[in-house]
């Protein structure tokens, strides 16, 4: 026994030495965005879930909260719709008080919206009693506003209050129920003073058909076309107007809206499912989505940089949505969200990653680049896989006049802006440096390649060379002069056949010039990461369209009475995209010596290149087969037409394929399961 005992506290202690890992994992994962490439990735979290304040404690728990608002002093006002009340909470969620429970004017029913302003004052939108209720810092009510008596509004209208803002002239922003005319507008009077900001209706290219057809007694009878009603509003610290909308019948889910009503977002597409935006004390957005229940923030300018949260209708789980209704965000970074189906709100806090990564953004944003350095660094410490990153820090070093670091930094980021603007100042530093010896050097390089031309020339005139030697390079001249005197270059290449060598070595010069063209150029021309590319799916889309045009060219004509052999459509089509293989050396060259200022030289450049081998094909096509110019005209749109034929019987015959390949496996494996 004693031995056993020994035995037994040995183990004991070789465990204590080797404690058990225990870990939590979070219900969700959190998701960065990249703001060139639009990929995403999972990143470590930002916010992680902290408490649920479901009222358990209290006498009446929540019931079915709808709204939320964090006053300046940090108190959370609930609007507890399924208690008809609002509760206020101190700033660590502690029961304060409830308001609107008393009988009386200020008695509410089904309250859905709450707002609180500066100097404490209540607003509620009071749905049940359809009504807004103002009450004083005291939690007593002060006036009860009833639809106003106007002109303006018909008398079926349905005031049925949901959400509101105030402003700090008084004005209430009122988000109607249903309503697609705007936020209900209202003085601090209780009058109606219109609509406000509405949402555009998006038109389908057959409405807009509709309507450029169609009479206005016919248009009349359509049914009408109607906009997203508006969801929520809440108001940002420098006075805009943020409306939140859900639904695809019109852009602009997010709206930031000045006193004009003019949208800083022009109408941009957001997430179709959202139901609240807020912003920070920065002016970071955060946004609840009803489809995944996620929360989204995005940066200032609208783009979203981080998404997180899960949704799940069955779980009762913490930092896990069910029905996400409101959102808040406090003066400690704090996110609040209403669920209105778990009864509760969920409180989410900011990791030290969180509070890094959100720092930095915040003194970009501010332009305050030189002070987001070590912040940025310290993200890339923890994740170096965020490209933004490496934006902030490429824009720190342009700030401290480091414009070849930048310029390392932005090409690492694929920021072909920002990067722009670095190699402007890396390129200007090197003209004042060394212009004057490069004009020498380009100088004594034109001299030298026109006397070593001179030299080559007359050694090959004098030098006895093979049968296929002269061959090859005749036909290599010919092809040259074809390309430049399209018209007495094709017919002299139809009497005469090109080899298939010679055939080959223009194709293979396209594809050589293809592949520099991705690895060659320069991030603004190719903003993207060429080490990913897909180098078979980016030749196959450069020489299939070419081939199909060789099948189908040929079948046309022949039919058309067209003259052309298939082997002189082939070689005449390889002449013709001979200039691909000559101008994409020098325009790739080009982009990496131009800014986004004189990028117009690049697109004018291959614009040429392509019209040049447009007007080269036309000039084979009616030389090669011999027809008149209108019949060219014709023989090219029926060759497009046939193209397109081809493509679709090829997709549904590989499809088929697909779906044979499949059905014959499925048997081979039921046959050697049954085996």
């Amino acid at each position: 026994m004693r031995r056993s005992a020994k035995i037994l506290a040995a183990i004991c202690l070789l465990c204590m030495l080797a404690p058990a890992v225990v870990s939590a994992r979070l219900p969700y994962d959190t998701w960065f965005v990249d703001r060139q490439t639009g990929r995403m990735s999972a990143i470590q979290p930002i916010y992680v879930p902290k408490e649920v304040v479901d009222g358990s404690d209290w006498e009446t728990p929540l019931q079915s909260p709808s709204d939320l608002f964090i006053a300046r002093d940090g108190s959370v006002y609930i609007a507890d719709t399924g208690n008809d009340r609002i509760v206020q909470l101190d700033r660590e969620g502690d029961y304060v008080r409830s308001i609107g429970t008393e009988e009386g004017p200020g008695k509410l029913k089904g309250p859905e919206g709450v707002y609180v302003a500066d100097d404490g004052t209540i607003y509620v939108a009071n749905t049940g009693g359809r009504t807004i209720v103002k009450y004083g810092a005291d939690g007593r009510p002060l006036r009860v506003f009833e639809k106003p008596e106007s002109e303006l509004l018909y008398e079926e209208y349905h005031f049925v209050p949901t959400k509101l803002v105030v402003d700090r002239r008084g004005v209430m922003y009122i988000v109607v129920k249903d309503s697609y005319q705007g936020l209900f507008r209202m003085n601090p009077e209780g009058q109606f003073t219109g609509f406000f900001g509405a949402n555009k209706a998006k038109l389908s290219w057959l409405d807009r058909l509709k309507r450029t057809i169609l009479s206005k007694e016919q248009l009349a009878k359509e049914a009408a076309i109607r906009p997203n009603t508006i969801g929520n509003v809440s108001l940002t610290e420098d006075g805009f107007l943020l409306v939140t909308s859900s639904g695809r019948l019109s852009d602009g889910q997010i709206r930031k809206l000045n006193a004009g009503g003019a949208d800083a977002f022009r109408n941009k597409e957001f997430d179709h499912q959202l139901v609240d935006t807020v912003t920070d004390s920065q002016g970071f957005m955060y946004t609840l989505s009803l489809r995944f229940g996620e929360v989204g923030i995005y940066d200032p300018t609208g783009f979203q940089m981080i998404f997180f949260g899960v949704k799940d209708e069955t779980a009762r789980q913490q930092g896990v949505m069910s029905f996400p209704a409101s959102i808040a965000v406090s003066d400690a970074d704090e996110v609040w969200v209403a669920d209105s189906s778990q009864h509760a709100v969920q409180v989410y806090q900011r990791t030290d990653f969180g509070e890094t990564f959100l720092k930095a953004n915040e003194l970009y944003f501010a332009g305050e680049y030189e002070k987001s350095k070590p912040y940025w660094e310290e993200v890339m410490r923890h994740n170096g896989m965020m490209d933004f990153a490496f934006t902030g820090l490429g824009k720190s070093e342009l700030s401290e006049g480091k414009y070849a670091a930048a310029v390392g930094y932005f090409k690492e980021a694929r920021d072909a802006a920002n990067y722009s603007d670095a190699f402007w100042y890396v390129r200007y530093e090197w003209i004042q440096r060394y212009f004057g010896w490069t004009l020498l050097l380009l100088a004594a390089a034109v001299w030298g390649g026109a006397f070593l031309f001179r030299k080559g020339r007359a050694y090959a005139v004098k030098r006895a060379w093979p049968p296929l030697a002269l061959r090859y390079g005749s036909e290599i001249r010919d092809v040259g002069f074809a390309v430049f005197h399209p018209y007495e270059g094709f017919y002299r290449l139809k009497e005469r056949n090109l080899s298939w060598a010679t055939t080959a070595t223009i194709l293979a010069a396209v594809v050589g010039v293809h592949l520099y063209s991705i690895f060659g150029s320069s991030l603004i021309a190719s903003p993207y990461d060429a080490d990913k590319v897909n180098l078979p799916l980016s030749v196959g889309l450069l020489l299939v369209p070419w081939l199909t045009w060789v099948v189908a060219n040929y079948l046309v004509s022949s039919v058309k009475g067209g003259e052309g052999r298939f082997r002189e459509v082939v070689q005449a089509s390889a002449v013709a995209f001979v200039p691909y293989a000559v101008m994409t050396i020098p325009i790739t060259l080009l982009s990496n010596v131009l800014v986004f200022e004189e990028w117009i030289v690049y697109d004018v450049s291959k614009q040429a290149m392509w019209v040049w081998i447009g007007l080269l094909f036309f000039v084979m096509t009616q030389v090669t087969h011999n027809f008149e110019f209108t019949e060219t005209v014709k023989n090219i749109g029926i060759t497009l037409f046939t193209i397109g034929v081809i493509w679709i019987f090829v997709t549904i015959l590989v499809g088929l394929g697909v779906n044979l390949y499949d059905f014959i496996q499925q048997i081979y494996r039921e046959v050697t399961f049954l085996a």
